[in-house]
């Protein structure tokens, strides 16, 4: 767990914001291949919803802990009942990002936070479009929409290093293409 991320709260970093993979990147361009794919396992093979705003993830968790503290909701038993009768709810930070709330598996970091669906500052994104872009990026591979071999690259990168499916196409604006324009800016 991130020691950056406060008790009791459990937040996935790897899979839901896009300034710690910026930072990330930097890492794993200096390590292992094995190690940077042990990481992407944090990342799933599902759709995810992923944070863009400037908030950090230490910024993120500490509202998301004093909103429950300023509430006097402070263990597990007033935390299930908070959430009495749903499954999550839905909390807002300060820059007007939404944030899912529900139970967490680790006994200590019972508050599961996660960027909600269609909020501000939050795309929804494929797990293997966000492993393939950030693959890119590790291995120092650019594409631009002026590339006439930017399919040809990518497929490379995703059979050879994700063993993923080769893909059809690029639409421009579009996933992966969208994606690489996001983390290509920075």
């Amino acid at each position: 767990m991130n020691e950056k991320i406060p008790v009791p709260v459990t937040f996935n970093p790897h899979k839901h914001h896009f300034q710690f993979l910026l930072q990330r990147i930097g890492v794993w361009t200096d390590m292992e291949w094995e190690n940077v794919e042990h990481e992407f396992l944090g990342i799933g093979e599902n759709l995810l919803d992923f944070y863009t705003g400037d908030l950090t993830v230490e910024k993120i968790c500490a509202e998301c802990a004093q909103f429950f503290k300023s509430r006097n909701i402070n263990d597990k038993i007033t935390f299930s009942n908070w959430l009495l009768p749903l499954e999550y709810r839905k909390i807002v930070i300060s820059d007007s990002s939404e944030w899912v709330i529900k139970k967490g598996k680790h006994p200590e970091r019972f508050i599961h936070i996660h960027p909600a669906k269609k909020s501000p500052h939050t795309i929804r994104v494929r797990a293997a479009t966000l492993k393939t872009v950030l693959t890119l990026m590790v291995c120092n591979i650019a594409i631009s929409p002026q590339m006439n071999d930017n399919l040809l690259i990518v497929n490379k990168i995703r059979t050879a290093y994700l063993q993923f499916s080769p893909i059809k196409s690029l639409p421009r604006g579009k996933g992966i293409m969208q994606l690489w324009e996001l983390f290509f800016k920075f």
